[in-house]
């Protein structure tokens, strides 16, 4: 619904409503206050509505004394002041903290990728290292020749990655979703 998603893009200010018609009363007694509290500091300003309660005979008196012109050039001068504020939607803390979330998720997956690199590296020189000769020469089994391979691999990942917990089984059935999946490491 539309009032659900203002709320969720905290956007109940006044950016998406309509504004309602202009008063001149409140115009007036805007332009009233603001000169009482002209050279105040901060802490020492009066409060609208005790201004109003103290001074409501004669802002009535003022007010009604006032032409349709003057009325008019306080409702324009309301007028271009809205216009000339800015309105921009303000975050609120859900979308703060679903963008710092956002910028740790990248920084993951880059330290991740720069991690996978470095692997890709490292085993792809370890395979070159090894002696050809011993695998040509030495007539052996496909299967077991595959499951040389995977326990090399296996010994020298877990080198790597010291603070591993568990060991992962290589086999074609669990790669993909073992290693790949889980680890973000392809091989």
């Amino acid at each position: 619904s539309l009032k659900w998603t203002r709320s969720k893009l905290f956007l109940k200010s006044r950016m998406l409503r309509q504004h309602r018609s202009i008063n001149s009363w409140n115009a007036f007694v805007r332009v009233k206050h603001m000169e009482a509290n002209e050279g105040h500091e901060k802490g020492d300003r009066i409060k609208l509505t005790k201004f109003i309660a103290e001074n409501r005979d004669q802002l009535v008196h003022e007010h009604s004394r006032l032409t349709l012109a003057e009325k008019r050039a306080l409702n324009a001068k309301v007028v271009e002041a809205r216009q000339q504020k800015s309105h921009a939607a303000r975050a609120n803390s859900k979308a703060t903290r679903h963008d710092m979330n956002a910028t740790f998720t990248s920084m993951d997956h880059e330290v991740m990728v720069s991690v996978n690199v470095f692997l890709g590296f490292a085993i792809h020189d370890l395979i070159f290292d090894v002696d050809q000769h011993t695998i040509t020469t030495c007539p052996r089994p496909l299967n077991k020749l595959v499951s040389d391979c995977r326990t090399l691999i296996q010994e020298e990942l877990s080198k790597l990655l010291h603070n591993i917990k568990g060991k992962v089984n290589m086999n074609y059935t669990n790669y993909k979703r073992n290693i790949v999946e889980h680890y973000s490491l392809a091989l």
